[in-house]
C-alpha cells in the first residue's frame, strides 16, 4: 500500500474532501543541484491535489490523515494514463506512414500531425477509462489513520 498524508478540508456526509501536497522526488535524490526538475519545482512552487475518500475514522475538518492506495491499482492507472496515449500515437503514425505515398512532398509533416491525433485519441480513451471507473472502490484512496 502506498501511503501519503493529507489534510481534511471538508466533510460531505460520509466522504472527506482531502488535500495533499504534490511531492517531487527531489528531497531524496542525490542530484539535487544538477537537475532541472529540482529547479522547476522551486519555480512552480507548492501544488496541492484534492480528492475524496470515505470517512471511516470520523475525521473532522483540519485533521491530518494518512491515506493509502494499493500498488497494483497505482501501476494499472499509470499504465493506462501513460501507455495508451503513446500507443495511440505510435499506431496512428505507423498507419499514416503505411498509407501515404512515398513520393509525397510533405509526407513527414502529415505523419507527425496524424501521430498527434493518435496521441489525443489515446488521451481521450484514457480519460474515458478513468471516468467510467471513477466510482469503483478499488481506485478510491482509503483513510488508514489519523495523525495527532
Amino acid at each position: 500500500m502506498i501511503e501519503e498524508q493529507a489534510q481534511v478540508i471538508e466533510v460531505q456526509g460520509e466522504h472527506l474532501i482531502l488535500q495533499a501536497q504534490t511531492q517531487s522526488a527531489c528531497g531524496t535524490c542525490s542530484a539535487k543541484k544538477g537537475c532541472g526538475t529540482s529547479v522547476l519545482s522551486k519555480v512552480v512552487g507548492k501544488k496541492f491535489s484534492r480528492f475524496q475518500a470515505m470517512n471511516n475514522l470520523d475525521a473532522k475538518v483540519g485533521d491530518t490523515v494518512v491515506v493509502g492506495i494499493a500498488e497494483d491499482v497505482l501501476i494499472r492507472g499509470s499504465a493506462v494514463m501513460y501507455f495508451i496515449p503513446v500507443l495511440g500515437m505510435i499506431v496512428f503514425a505507423l498507419m499514416a506512414d503505411y498509407a501515404l505515398i512515398q513520393e509525397y512532398d510533405q509526407r513527414d509533416l502529415y505523419v507527425a500531425l496524424i501521430s498527434i491525433i493518435g496521441l489525443a485519441s489515446g488521451s481521450l480513451i484514457s480519460r474515458w477509462y478513468f471516468l467510467s471507473h471513477r466510482n469503483s472502490r478499488k481506485y478510491t484512496p482509503v483513510v488508514l489513520r489519523k495523525l495527532l
